[in-house]
């Protein structure tokens, strides 16, 4: 994150020079706004770069067996790009690593499933899940025991999650 705004100012800081540069060669017949401009507009160029670019920079970190099973994308008041073209801002992955076991006829798919969250500040959110092959259900793992307040929730048969998961 401190990098990320060091970059910002950093951009700001070279492309203010550069129009300042353009109106000392100009003899100063452009105007003085011209540098605050630039370095603003410079800024916001920058920040949208590593909007629309984040999601191919994050997917290439990953290890090559991983599967996207999932994207969102949104719009931000504080991101004005994106009500044009929204840059995608949450991304779910399967690392490609299943335990598979055979239990009273059913098919049971043990997973972790991985989301990528661009915000303010990137994090990562992991779940533990067992996915029922049969019948198209999966419950997340609970590790803490005393509160069992998980759901079953219903996976379609067409979504990619359950085509990579139950082949």
């Amino acid at each position: 994150m401190i990098w990320h705004l060091l970059a910002v100012f950093i951009i700001g800081l070279c492309v203010g020079a550069f129009a300042f540069a353009l109106r000392k060669l100009s003899r100063n017949t452009l105007p003085k706004w011209i540098i605050s401009v630039s370095a603003g507009l410079g800024m916001f160029g920058y920040l949208a770069y590593y909007d629309y670019t984040w999601f191919e920079f994050k997917r290439s970190q990953l290890p090559a067996e991983s599967v996207v099973v999932e994207q969102s994308r949104t719009s931000n008041f504080f991101k004005p790009w994106s009500y044009i073209v929204p840059a995608v801002s949450a991304f779910v992955v399967l690392d490609g690593k299943v335990r598979e076991t055979h239990t009273d006829g059913d098919t049971l798919v043990e997973y972790i499933r991985y989301e990528f969250i661009n915000e303010a500040v990137e994090r990562l959110e992991s779940q533990a899940y067992v996915l029922n092959c049969n019948t198209g259900e999966q419950l997340p793992v609970v590790h803490n025991t005393s509160s069992s307040n998980s759901t079953v929730e219903r996976v379609p048969r067409d979504s990619l999650l359950y085509k990579q998961l139950c082949r």
